[in-house]
């Protein structure tokens, strides 16, 4: 069985209105399907920027170009360069470089400039397409953008409470999903193991 498509999921969406289903997302569309697919995109945008074990990669280089810019692809939605990278750079134990994305490009607060000359190391959230995504988040984004949808077209109080709560139950799964994909552990947080790993506190490494 294959995975939800954004033609069903944008049906149902549709259904949930009492619109009747499409065939097509291409092409000249009706004014509630053109409206049904900019909130499925806006509300997929929204929950992947909180960044999952599906989109969130770790150690990713990032190179400056003849520039010394360093430009970031369209779709990163969410960048992080780790303290440890972060002190390496600065070739000061303690000091760190202050790195966050301003527009499309990186910029270093400390020193108040876009120029980098070393290739960083960030921890990024990339923004998939729908074809890309796994089949739990799927499920999330199309009740959440159904729900949203509902709400903004409809207005029902009843069908918000109906809606809220199958929004609800998918986030649910998709919770569970992403963390046994991602087999968390609070160990895997730099802050947790710098206190652990911290001067005076013995090390529990064997």
């Amino acid at each position: 069985m294959q995975s939800t498509t954004k033609l069903e999921s944008i049906n149902t969406m549709l259904t949930m209105i009492g619109a009747s289903p499409v065939s097509t997302l291409d092409g000249a569309t009706s004014a509630d399907t053109s409206i049904a697919v900019s909130i499925h995109d806006e509300v997929s945008r929204e929950i992947q920027s909180s960044g999952w074990h599906y989109n969130r990669e770790y150690e990713v280089e990032l190179a400056p170009d003849t520039n010394k810019f360093i430009y970031l692809d369209a779709n990163v939605l969410q960048i992080d360069v780790e303290p440890r990278d972060a002190a390496d750079l600065s070739g000061t134990a303690g000091d760190y470089i202050d790195v966050v994305q301003r527009g499309n490009r990186l910029y270093d607060k400390k020193d108040h400039t876009y120029e980098f000359s070393d290739t960083l190391k960030a921890t990024v959230v990339y923004g998939l397409d729908w074809d890309a995504l796994p089949q739990p988040v799927k499920q999330y984004i199309t009740a959440r953008a159904g729900r949203v949808f509902c709400d903004r077209m409809v207005g029902s109080g009843d069908q918000h409470s109906f809606n809220q709560i199958a929004e609800g139950q998918a986030l649910l799964a998709m919770r569970n999903w992403d963390a046994q994909m991602a087999d968390s552990s609070i160990f895997d947080n730099w802050d947790v193991y710098r206190i652990i790993n911290r001067p005076g506190v013995p090390n529990s490494q064997p």
